[in-house]
């Protein structure tokens, strides 16, 4: 269910690719005939009407050349005092065009390299997995820079033309990123890993698809300024869940497997329990006494069998669930929870998160809000409970289903010269379910064999009793001994408690203590401070967008964690004639 909602959710965002605009332009400039000095000095005078001026053509690429820059960096960031930027692996595609014509289009893809994944996983002390098969071809990193000012860059899942893949890889969407938060909290100089307690194993944030792409377009924006035809930053994730390991969840399985081998066990040992064979006995007795006229009860004896066929319940609670709305989902078997960012988020606003994790503003900081933890709680309760009810349902209907074969021998004496004798042995046989024995209406087989002289018009309202009475004997004796065996009691359902304690507890501690964070669409907007603190020191006029940020300990500036996932990048750009090296020097120089 979590899986199909996931794919919903990602194909509307496919659908609703919002442009994130920047608005504050970084060239301003004129063209000039061949006589005249080309110049960044910024105009107000929209006539443009001076001398031999005129206005720069970008159509004509001979009029003006631009040295340009394009990047796409599939995991960037820091850690621990690293900066993953500097590592010289990871950046696999960048272009910095200067503006030469015999050169006007420089581009590159590259697959994010096995070097890349291994320098990045020895950075975060093996903390980050990238289980990344850049052999797909579809998960890489792409950057353009052209001499006529047109720049771009993209990363994460993209075509090798730079494009973000729409359409499903047929094998899905691969897991692009995996970060095991307890290792990093535990990590030498911040020792926070007594922060998730002793009833937490694990804590793992992982990214499904991203893809982001940066494009600018410099000639124009030396016109018209930033503007949405001129820079585009767009990006899409599919995911990003949060796994919490604890035995608290084996606990609650646990709890109810003890249930289901005390049912088990209390059927099993029908034939030899004595209260369930002095019940029947009694039973018959009871049945049959009103009955006897000049005869007597002998001995009567009983023998019992039953089989219970548990496997549905078995395999059941060996199967994940979760909630209606896909919130989480529960391994009983892994003992973990993995929460979906996406669908929390829906469940928290409703109707705010049509497209999952698309479609955001820039620089959306999620999972901050009380109001999260609150939907989260009570979808973890839903769950559940839900989860115990079916458990219940299922015990209750291997109960009902409880195959019981009874067997019922009854000596009937009649008192002659020498005393009471034997005169005839009854046998009653009920073989039937539980369920049905309960309901009523069940006969038995009676059989009756004489030993001595007797009228058996005697024995018939003996044996009619029995044929129609001893399915309920049987049914209520054997129902005693097991339905309080089938109820999941008290004991079991007190164990949720310490699995939604857990949950919140992690949550309460990473998300709203500010010590993890989740940023979609992260961008830097210049002359706001707006963006991520890694991101405030760019070069003016360079441009950055990242689908995914993941930040640890954000208060430790430079000892922090900040991972992005799918960064495309573009700029700084210029007029190939003031370009130093093919490069934009600083405005101040200019």
């Amino acid at each position: 269910m979590t899986a199909t909602r996931g794919r919903e959710r990602l194909a509307r965002g496919w659908r609703s690719i919002v442009t994130a605009i920047a608005g504050t332009a970084v060239l301003a400039g004129l063209a000039v005939t061949p006589s005249v000095t080309q110049t960044l000095a910024s105009w107000t005078d929209a006539e443009w009407v001076s001398g031999g001026l005129g206005v720069l053509d970008c159509a004509d690429p001979a009029a003006g050349t631009f040295a340009t820059r394009g990047a796409g960096t599939m995991v960037s960031g820091t850690a621990l005092g690293t900066d993953l930027d500097a590592i010289a692996e990871v950046e696999d595609a960048v272009v910095r065009n200067p503006g030469d014509l015999a050169s006007p289009d420089d581009t590159t893809f590259s697959p994010l390299s096995v070097t890349a994944l291994q320098a990045l996983q020895l950075a975060f002390g093996n903390a980050l997995q990238l289980p990344l098969d850049s052999s797909t071809g579809v998960v890489g990193q792409y950057a353009q820079a052209t001499s006529t000012g047109t720049m771009a860059g993209a990363s994460g899942l993209i075509s090798d033309t730079g494009a973000i893949v729409l359409d499903e890889p047929t094998d899905g969407y691969p897991e692009l990123a995996e970060l095991q938060l307890s290792t990093l909290l535990d990590a030498p100089g911040i020792g926070l890993g007594s922060l998730l307690g002793d009833n937490v194993t694990d804590v793992t944030l992982s990214a499904g698809a991203v893809g982001a792409r940066a494009d600018l377009d410099a000639c124009t924006a030396a016109f018209e300024g930033i503007a949405a035809d001129t820079l585009q930053r767009t990006y899409l994730a599919s995911d990003v869940d949060t796994t919490i390991e604890s035995p608290a969840v084996g606990t609650l399985v646990s709890g109810v497997a003890r249930v289901i081998d005390g049912l088990e066990g209390g059927v099993n040992g029908l034939a030899s329990n004595q209260s369930v064979l002095s019940g029947i006995t009694g039973g018959v007795s009871s049945l049959l006494g009103g009955l006897l006229g000049s005869l007597r009860l002998g001995t009567i004896s009983a023998s019992v069998t039953a089989t219970i066929d548990l496997s549905p319940v078995r395999t059941f609670v060996t199967q994940p669930f979760g909630d209606a709305g896909g919130v989480l989902t529960i391994d009983p078997v892994a003992g973990t929870v993995r929460i979906s960012t996406a669908a929390l988020l829906d469940a928290a606003y409703p109707g705010q998160f049509s497209n999952g994790l698309n479609g955001l503003p820039p620089n959306t900081n999620l999972l901050g809000d009380p109001a999260i933890l609150t939907a989260l709680t009570a979808a973890l309760g839903g769950a559940l409970d839900d989860w115990l009810a079916n458990v219940q349902a299922l015990l209750t209907s291997a109960l009902d289903a409880v195959q019981v074969n009874v067997t019922a021998t009854v000596a009937v004496q009649l008192f002659l010269v020498l005393g009471w004798v034997d005169v005839a042995t009854i046998t009653a046989n009920v073989n039937a379910s539980l369920a049905s024995l309960l309901a009523g209406g069940v006969t038995s087989q009676v059989d009756v064999r004489l030993l001595g002289s007797i009228q058996l018009g005697l024995l018939e309202p003996l044996v009619a009793a029995l044929v129609n009475g001893f399915g309920g004997v049987v049914g209520t004796v054997v129902g005693a001994a097991l339905t309080p065996l089938a109820g999941l009691g008290s004991a079991v359902a007190a164990l949720t408690q310490p699995v939604i304690a857990v949950v919140s507890g992690v949550y309460s501690a990473l998300f709203l203590g500010g010590i993890v964070s989740i940023t979609m669409n992260t961008q830097n907007i210049p002359g706001t401070g707006e963006g991520p603190a890694e991101w405030r020191n760019l070069p003016e006029g360079q441009f950055d967008v990242s689908a995914i940020r993941i930040g640890v300990l954000d208060a430790l500036g430079a000892q922090a964690i900040a991972l992005h996932l799918g960064r495309a990048s573009v700029g700084a750009s210029c007029l190939a004639s003031i370009a130093v090296g093919g490069d934009c020097p600083a405005p101040s120089t200019v």
